[in-house]
């Protein structure tokens, strides 16, 4: 059993290779975005802060709506006073189902940048690499190919977890014994069992959540065209312009204490609600920004309903808390650093396992010859 599992490791770990070290550069990558974009584009991504108030929603909107008359909102990432982040607002060119991403001063209600498709910035482009590889959305394939790819890899990366664990299961006996003065193959051989070995409970992690995200996408997506509908094209502002937005802001907090919203959702489909997203107060570092929500009619701003995470069970605050394990964000730059590195061990694992492969194949041969 042992040997079948170690050639199955084996075997998918050299088929896979190329994708999932993609997948896994990326993901690294992109654990800084925020810092990225801070640096690369500072003019889009930073706005000054220091001492101001942002401009009241009811504002910000008309003048986004003034500055964009041929798009409509489709949902805006909010910040508290006094950030230094730009809003990111992501709208829909009418006449399509197009979403478009642009960047917005809330502090002058001025656009930063003018709407670009999606990937057209480095770290949107490698969001979309590590999440898709660029396969959805191509022409003759599956529409969703990229995310199924991605569940795929998410699976292969919690098996190789595992199965390395399962066949070197003794691995705490030497975990930390690296024999430098051996030949090559003893070397890799020792490299790769430390490296998979003190990586593996955050690969894990990585893996698990990274598969609940591709699989919940494609169910979304499934869901909601299963029957061949098509995305809705934007044709006209689905929602009441008498809508107060800043009103409707304001008394989310009244149906959850302490509500802190963080997250506007426009109605982007006809009968869709006006959603503010946000983060309820807990001590749970884990649970997302984006865990709460408070529902509004879009045609006359009256409540309709609350989903508050600090109401619900486990299984619900579990979920939500994938968003911050994927990328390890829920304590500050020490997790995100410690997952930058740990997403880079698969790299190592890759040279030192396709050598230890290679050299146990080579090592066959000769024997067949023989």
């Amino acid at each position: 059993m042992k040997k079948q599992l170690h050639k199955i490791h084996g075997w998918t770990g050299i088929i896979l290779m190329i994708p999932f070290l993609i997948v896994c550069l990326t993901g690294s990558i992109v654990v800084f975005k925020t810092e990225l974009d801070a640096w690369l584009m500072p003019e889009l991504a930073t706005v000054d802060a220091n001492g101001r108030e942002r401009m009241p929603f009811d504002v910000l909107t008309d003048r986004i709506n003034h500055q964009l008359p041929d798009y409509e909102i489709g949902s805006w990432e909010i910040f508290p006073a006094g950030y230094s982040e730009a809003d990111r607002i992501f709208v829909i060119k009418e006449g399509t189902d197009e979403w478009h991403k642009a960047h917005l001063n809330p502090y002058t209600g001025e656009l930063l940048s003018q709407p670009t498709e999606s990937g057209h910035y480095l770290t949107d482009w490698l969001v979309e690499l590590h999440y898709t590889l660029l396969l959805n959305d191509i022409d003759g394939l599956e529409e969703q190919l990229g995310v199924i790819i991605s569940f795929v890899l998410s699976i292969f990366l919690v098996f190789m977890g595992i199965s390395g664990l399962v066949i070197y299961r003794r691995f705490w006996a030497r975990l930390f014994t690296l024999r430098w003065d051996q030949r090559l193959l003893v070397v890799f051989s020792d490299l790769h069992k430390m490296g998979g070995t003190l990586a593996s409970p955050i690969l894990l992690v990585i893996g698990i959540t990274g598969g609940y995200y591709s699989g919940l996408i494609y169910y979304e997506e499934w869901k909601e065209h299963s029957a061949g509908e098509q995305h809705h094209i934007m044709q006209e502002r689905l929602y009441a312009d008498s809508v107060n937005i800043d009103a409707l802001v304001e008394n989310s907090r009244d149906y959850i204490d302490g509500f802190n919203p963080t997250y506007l959702l426009f109605p982007y489909e006809p009968e869709f609600p006006f959603t503010v997203f946000g983060r309820a107060p807990t001590a749970n570092p884990l649970l997302s920004n984006y865990g709460s929500v408070v529902n509004f009619d879009a045609q006359t701003g009256e409540y309709l309903s609350t989903y508050n995470l600090n109401e619900q069970g486990v299984l619900a605050k579990t979920l939500d808390s994938t968003r911050r394990l994927h990328f390890g964000t829920f304590a500050g730059l020490t997790t995100k650093i410690i997952w930058c590195v740990v997403g880079l061990v698969p790299l190592l694992l890759a040279v030192t396992g396709g050598y230890l492969w290679w050299q146990r194949r080579s090592k066959r041969a000769r024997k067949s010859r023989s």
